[in-house]
């Protein structure tokens, strides 16, 4: 779907993964997202009072309903990296059973982003269009301006960083790992360019009849589907490239595990720890007296 409205809805994920303390992070989303969302359109009075309520009833729903899942999905892939049951179909599995989660997220705001996105002026709308306009232009340039080499040089830097917050600093053959991941990463680029700019122009004309509820709706409801990419054919560029990269990911990630020493897995395993913590933490009860 269209990376506006999913950045809306997956606000409390994005921000709970940026290092700060989720416990702190999470009490406050209702806030950081209403500031998320002024940063991106001027709301009304009447938008930011409507968008701050359904925010704080999800966070109430989502506390309440959705943690406990989290907190369980964490403790077993402690338990898989303490028993060394790190493989390709145990990530595979904890992608798809987070997959889920954001499945369900989405599919409890839509009903709110449609909303707010019927009830935005000209004036909103436009400020909206010329940001996915700006936005796709930064990205084709920053990516034609690369050369190929210096793509794959930033993919290993930030995946390096990435691993870094459960790791710590990776060790020579990890890094080596991670280096022949990049080099053999297949582009994709041209075809996430197009499927992006699609999904935009369809935004953009579900937008134009937002005074229309049910022809509104029905385009809206087209963009929050899930992509079917294994409804293409097996022959098809496009998809052999993303199930290529995906096998080639989950397979270096096993590799860099493999190559932990003790101190990292006792690093990994504190940190899931804390993050279970945090979760169990949070608490619902105020969340529930935001709402009342």
């Amino acid at each position: 779907m269209n990376a506006w409205i999913r950045a809306i809805v997956l606000i409390c994920l994005a921000t709970l993964g940026t290092g700060c303390g989720v416990r702190t992070t999470y009490n406050n989303l209702d806030w950081l997202a209403i500031r998320w969302l002024n940063d991106q359109v001027d709301l009304s009075a009447e938008q930011e009072r409507m968008a701050r309520d359904a925010i704080k009833r999800k966070l109430a729903w989502h506390c309440e309903s959705e943690l406990p899942d989290y907190i369980a999905l964490i403790e077993r892939i402690d338990r898989d990296v303490a028993t060394g049951q790190i493989t390709v179909d145990a990530l595979d599995g904890y992608g798809q059973e987070m997959t889920v989660f954001g499945r369900r997220l989405l599919d409890r705001a839509q009903p709110t982003v449609l909303e707010l996105l019927a009830s935005m002026d000209d004036d909103q709308v436009g400020t909206l269009i010329a940001d996915i306009d700006e936005r796709n232009e930064e990205l084709a340039t920053e990516h034609d301006e690369a050369t190929p080499e210096e793509r794959r040089k930033q993919l290993v830097k930030r995946m390096d960083a990435t691993l870094r917050r459960g790791f710590g600093r990776l060790n020579h053959a990890q890094k080596s790992r991670l280096d022949q991941w990049a080099r053999e990463r297949q582009t994709t680029a041209t075809f996430e360019r197009q499927r992006r700019e699609t999904r935009d122009q369809q935004f953009i004309e579900a937008l134009a009849v937002r005074r229309n509820p049910v022809e509104f709706e029905q385009r809206m409801k087209t963009l929050f589907e899930p992509a079917q990419p294994d409804s293409r054919p097996e022959s098809d560029p496009a998809q052999q490239a993303r199930a290529h990269n995906r096998t080639n990911m989950l397979n270096t990630l096993v590799d860099i595990y493999e190559l932990a020493d003790d101190r990292q897995i006792k690093r990994l395993r504190n940190r899931l720890d804390d993050l279970a913590d945090d979760f169990r933490g949070v608490s619902c009860r105020a969340q529930r007296r935001a709402t009342s």
